[in-house]
Parts: structure tokens; C-alpha cells; sequence
């Protein structure tokens, strides 16, 4: 038996009967084992001594309705009791409300449910749920493919990334042992040999890493896990460990390294050992692109051309860094973005969406003249009552679940808007469907659908509704019509479910005090505890944040490090001659950072547009029937992540540096014929 109360007050005297709490709710309202609670049921009073605490699967995103956005355990909690104690507490022996049901294998679903609602109809059937459409279960389910979408794209990018750095590493270092490789081909060693020496060089570079980012996973992951708990209430925690996953990434990881071992060491098959005991011939210079261009070749100096002939030279190293500062520069955006769509969601659903200050619901549908007493409280300015009815949407052999928000068309506390962001009226007649409802049932604005109402009193009725367009929401579902359209819907007159009020500045708790005192109030929702609420919830989504950003940043900086010092040592004659020809460190300095320079605009700017692109598939991989995020990236992102961008680079490139002003000239300078 379900059964919605109201708490009235904490540490009462009297013990009528035992309670399990919700654990979030026991902490939200500083209630202990041993504590009295009185509730509100079904207009009695009841008094409970807390016994333990304990959640439901049902609950772990404890949400009262579809009209909640977040979880809020300072207003709403589960209380779990014995079936038998509450039937007698409300004097309805052997009574239920609701049934649980569990299918076997194989069965037509809907045949059943077909069934199971011939049989209830007589008793006042309000709706058929499947496990999918349970609120909990969605919101649960919407978040583990949400992370779905994540894992499946990010472990790509690094460990594409790693085989990359790998493969030019590895290169750099068989060219630079060459003359060693001529002599082992010398001695008889065979090719094999050779490339599985680099192979296990590569495999043991992995398996170091495999073991550090199992030890560093382990760690990071507990205290998500953590988070993710205590987000939606799981038991106990999460702190479990799934081998299979370490199995693979071991597997992967060792992959990257084979890979790259054989990939890198391919070449050594064509050295041919009296060759390889001379140095190396210099490498094909060419021209530039910018030497096909004589006009523009003309007009940059000396420092630049160098920079630009260095990266036609080594056209793979210098596009594996371009594509490590695309994607990290990339990630930055989709990070950052998110408080960009959560900035631009608050202040078209909290702000411009919503005016009212209190929102008030009743447990049953009333009379709108009911609502005079609430209007009549000091303080009140405003009241517009509204109707949320829940209901059946069928067309052409498919029907969704769906509630119908009635509110009158001239209403100040509420506004919409259309797929594109237009504002748009309730309509006098006809209904405005919800985008993600239209698009489930293949509906367009002109056709007729049947609407079935499932009021959990009073008769079903059924009635065509006509479609005059569709309305957007970022958060939660609805589709919107005239309050008298609602009401000629379900055969009544000025009948509503609530009420929205503005209120004198200064005057809500004393308001939301006398509401309270009031039969039949439901809830008592503030405006802006509703945005604290949310603002609270969102620190998880501020940490994820972090460690996205810190991913990133740390993937540009690998990259780009590594790309620094490669050149510095493949340059390090020529940057001996220079020092000796009485260039400074700065001057020197000055001449390599051009080749990153070039990288990070490149990449910045490719790294942008593919952060876009990547945030609007993302968007449409986690989007659920409860919420949309809108793909909203305001220019301070694209700027924040083009500054992070720059300043890895340069950290990267000054880091590298460093071994400039230690050089030993000499050896620098020793000609390797």
C-alpha cells in the first residue's frame, strides 16, 4: 500500500507504531533511531517511532512526481512500515493500492497488462507502469547511459593518443640506435630479435602504465563512487571492483604497446648493417607549402622559414601533436559546456519559465473556490490555479503516458516556448504537446489524438483532443491546454489541482507556515529552495567538471612535452652552433616556441569546432524522456578553453627548454663522422 502524508512535527510523546526512514530523509531532518515523528495520513494524525532506516529500488531517486526536477530529502522521504499496521491505522483491513508484478519469460506484455486492467476496472485502475517508465528507474538508467556514452568515446581518444606518443617515441629512439642496430645485424642477430627487443621495450613502458593507472583508477574511482552514492542513495556504497574491466584495460593497454613496439620497429628490417654503421643520411628537405608561394615566402623572416621547413620534415610528429591539441582542447569545450547548458537551463526554467514564488499542490483535485482562503492569507499577492492531470495519449495503434498542465491562457507565473525558442500561449482550445511526446507517437500540430484520463478517483474518461503545436522543456515532461478545456475534459467545472502565488518580499515562511495548517495540501514548494536545491545538487557535476578539465589539460601537456623535447633533440647540433655563435637562451628559445605557436593556433581552432561538434552527439546520446540539455556553449568557454589551451603549451614548451641552458657544447658540437 502507498500512501502520500505530510510530517507534522518531530520528537512527539506518544507511540502508536514502528517506522523505517529513508536515510536521506532521517539526515536532512536530523531524526534519529528512537525519535517520534507525527504524520498527516489521509487527514489523520499518526504518530511513529523511528526504528531503523532503509531504501526501496523504487526509491533511490527519491522524487515525489514528475513535477519535481531533483531530489529534495528536506521535503520528501520514504516511510516503510508493515502492510497490516498501516491498513489498521487507517481502518482499511486487507487494502491495498497498488501491485507489483513480475512476468515470466516470454509472455506478450501487453496482452497481460490487457488483462490485469479488465480485472482492476471496476475498482478504479489509475495507470500501468513498466519497470522502463518507473521514475526512479529512468532517472538511474538515463545517468548509467549517460556514462555509457562517456566510456565508450574517452578511453578511444587516450588510448589513441598513447599509441601515438608511443609510435614517434619509439622511432625517435631506434634512428638515434642505429649504428647499434647495424652492429647486433653485424654479429647475426636476425630481424625478429631485433624488433621483439623493441616490442618488449614497448610492452614494459605499458604494463608500468597499466599498473600506475590501476592503482590511480582504484583510488579515483572509490571517491566517485562515492559521490554517485550518495547521489542517488545507493546502499551502502559502491565500492566494488569490476575485474573484468581491469582484465580488458590490462589487455588494451598491452595492445597500444605491441602495436607501437611493431609498428615503430617495422623499418628495422631494411637496415642493412654496413649502412647502418654510418650515420644516417639527412633527411630530403624539400620546400615548404609556403615556398609555393613566393610572395608571402619572401616577407617572413629568417626564424619562421626555419620553423616551417623543421615541419615539413617531420609531417607525422608535427600532425600526431596537432591532433593531441585538438582533443584536448576539444575535451576542454565539452567540460566546460556544461555549465554553460545548466546556466542557460536555470534561467529559461527557473527564472523566465517560472515567476510565481510558491507553488502549492493538493492531494486531490478541488474547487477553485477553494482557493480564496489561501488568497485571503496576509502576504498574498496573486493566486492562478492549475490542473495537472495524468493521462493516456493514443494515436494510430500507439499510446504514451503523458501529463496534461491546464492553466489559464492569460497566466503571469508560467511561460513557454516552441522547439525553436519562440514563446508561445497556451491555446483557448486544443493542446500543445510536449516535443519529446509528439516525436514518440509521430504526431504533427493539426491531427487528432484520443486523450484517456486516469485520475486516481472518479470515472475514466476518454475524448478527442486536437494538436495545435508542440512546446519544449528542458527538464521534467508535460503537454500544456486552457484550464476550462482541462476541466470539459475530465466533466467538471473550475476544478483544480493547485496553485501558483506571489508573495510580499519577506513573507514566505510565515505563508508556507499557514499553508501547511491547511487539509489537503500536498506540498508546499518554494521557488527559490527550489533553486538551492538544485544548486546543491549540482557540486557532483562541478567535480566531474574538474576531472575532465584536469584529463585534458594533462593530455596537451603530455603531448605537446613530448613533441618539444623530440625536437630539441634532433636539433641539438644545430642548437650547440647556435649557442656558440652567441645566440641567447631567449633567442633560442624564441625560434622553437614558433613551431608551437603554429601548433596551438591550429589546434586551438580545429580543437573548438571539434568540441562542438563532440558536445552536440554527446547531448544526443544522453538525452531521456526527463530532461534535455540544450547544446548552449556561450563565448567565455571557447575563450576559457583556447587560455588553458595556451597555457599547457607554453608550459610544455618551458618545461622542455630546460635543458638548453645545461647543454654540453662539445658534445653538442662532436660530428658524428
Amino acid at each position: 500500500t502507498l500512501v502520500k502524508g505530510r510530517l507534522l512535527s518531530g520528537n512527539n510523546d506518544s507511540n502508536e507504531a514502528e517506522v523505517i526512514l529513508d536515510p536521506k530523509f532521517l539526515a536532512a531532518n536530523r531524526l534519529g533511531w528512537g525519535d517520534k515523528v507525527k504524520i498527516l495520513v489521509d487527514g489523520k494524525e499518526v504518530s511513529f517511532t523511528v526504528v531503523g532506516a532503509a531504501i526501496s529500488p523504487e526509491f533511490i531517486y527519491a522524487m515525489k512526481d514528475n513535477a519535481d526536477i531533483l531530489p529534495d530529502p528536506r521535503k520528501f522521504g520514504i516511510f516503510y512500515l508493515e502492510n497490516k499496521e498501516l491498513q489498521q491505522i487507517l481502518n482499511m483491513s486487507e487494502q491495498i493500492n497498488q501491485v507489483l508484478i513480475e512476468f515470466d519469460q516470454g509472455v506478450d506484455h501487453s496482452e497481460v497488462i490487457s488483462d490485469i486492467k479488465d480485472i482492476l476496472k471496476p475498482y478504479g485502475l489509475l495507470a500501468s507502469y513498466p519497470r522502463e517508465d518507473q521514475l526512479s528507474h529512468a532517472i538511474t538508467k538515463g545517468e548509467l547511459d549517460q556514462l555509457r556514452s562517456v566510456t565508450r568515446v574517452l578511453p578511444l581518444i587516450f588510448f589513441g593518443i598513447a599509441t601515438a606518443i608511443q609510435f614517434v617515441i619509439l622511432r625517435r629512439m631506434i634512428k638515434s640506435q642505429r649504428s647499434q642496430i647495424g652492429l647486433m645485424k653485424g654479429l647475426g642477430y636476425d630481424n625478429y630479435r631485433i624488433m621483439l627487443h623493441y616490442v618488449f621495450y614497448a610492452l614494459a613502458v605499458s604494463l608500468s602504465g597499466a599498473v600506475i593507472g590501476l592503482i590511480l583508477g582504484i583510488f579515483s574511482s572509490a571517491g566517485i563512487s562515492e559521490i554517485y552514492s550518495g547521489y542517488f542513495n545507493f546502499p551502502g556504497g559502491i565500492h566494488s571492483y569490476n575485474l573484468e574491466v581491469i582484465f580488458y584495460g590490462f589487455i588494451m593497454c598491452l595492445s597500444v604497446g605491441v602495436i607501437a613496439g611493431i609498428s615503430s620497429s617495422y623499418g628495422v628490417m631494411e637496415v642493412q648493417p654496413a649502412e647502418a654503421m654510418r650515420p644516417e643520411p639527412p633527411k630530403a628537405g624539400g620546400k615548404s607549402f609556403l615556398e609555393y608561394l613566393p610572395w608571402l615566402w619572401v616577407r617572413i623572416n629568417s626564424g619562421w622559414k626555419m620553423t616551417f621547413r623543421n615541419i615539413s620534415r617531420n609531417k607525422g610528429r608535427f600532425a600526431v601533436t596537432l591532433m593531441g591539441v585538438i582533443f584536448a582542447v576539444g575535451l576542454l569545450v565539452i567540460s566546460l559546456f556544461t555549465n554553460d547548458a545548466v546556466d542557460y537551463m536555470m534561467e529559461k526554467f527557473f527564472y523566465k519559465g517560472q515567476s510565481y514564488d510558491i507553488a502549492v499542490r493538493f492531494d486531490s483535485v478541488i474547487s477553485e473556490k477553494a482557493l480564496l482562503d489561501i488568497n485571503r492569507i496576509e502576504g498574498v499577492q496573486r493566486a492562478e490555479g492549475f490542473l495537472e492531470l495524468p493521462v493516456r495519449i493514443y494515436y494510430r495503434g500507439k499510446n504514451e503516458s503523458e501529463v496534461i498542465l491546464a492553466y489559464n491562457p492569460e497566466t503571469t507565473m508560467k511561460s513557454l516556448d516552441d522547439g525553436e525558442g519562440n514563446p508561445v500561449k497556451i491555446p483557448e482550445a486544443g493542446m500543445l504537446i510536449n516535443q519529446r511526446t509528439a516525436k514518440k507517437l509521430g504526431i504533427k500540430a493539426g491531427v487528432e489524438v484520443e486523450v484517456e484520463t486516469l485520475l486516481p478517483t472518479g470515472p475514466i474518461h476518454r475524448e478527442k483532443v486536437f494538436i495545435v503545436g508542440e512546446n519544449r522543456q528542458l527538464v521534467g515532461s508535460g503537454s500544456y491546454m486552457d484550464l476550462k478545456q482541462a476541466n470539459i475534459l475530465l466533466r467538471e467545472r473550475n476544478a483544480v489541482s493547485g496553485v501558483l502565488l506571489k508573495i510580499e518580499n519577506g513573507k514566505e515562511i510565515q505563508i508556507e507556515t499557514e499553508i501547511n495548517k491547511m487539509p489537503k495540501v500536498s506540498s508546499v514548494i518554494s521557488h527559490q529552495k527550489e533553486v538551492e536545491n538544485f544548486e546543491k545538487n549540482l557540486e557532483a557535476m562541478d567535480f566531474s567538471i574538474l576531472i575532465m578539465v584536469l584529463f585534458a589539460s594533462l593530455l596537451g601537456y603530455a603531448i605537446v612535452y613530448n613533441s618539444s623535447v623530440m625536437n630539441l633533440a634532433e636539433r641539438n647540433r644545430e642548437i650547440g652552433c647556435m649557442r656558440v655563435m652567441g645566440f641567447s637562451l631567449a633567442e633560442i628559445s624564441g625560434l622553437l616556441i614558433k613551431e608551437n605557436i603554429i601548433q596551438a593556433s591550429i589546434g586551438i581552432v580545429l580543437g573548438l569546432f571539434f568540441g562542438r561538434i563532440t558536445a552536440q552527439a554527446y547531448i544526443q546520446s544522453i538525452s531521456t524522456d526527463l530532461y534535455t540539455l540544450p547544446v548552449i556553449i556561450y563565448p567565455r568557454t571557447y575563450i576559457m578553453a583556447a587560455v588553458i589551451g595556451v597555457v599547457f603549451i607554453l608550459a610544455a614548451h618551458f618545461l622542455s627548454i630546460r635543458g638548453i641552458r645545461n647543454m654540453e657544447l662539445s658534445e653538442a658540437l662532436k660530428s658524428p663522422e
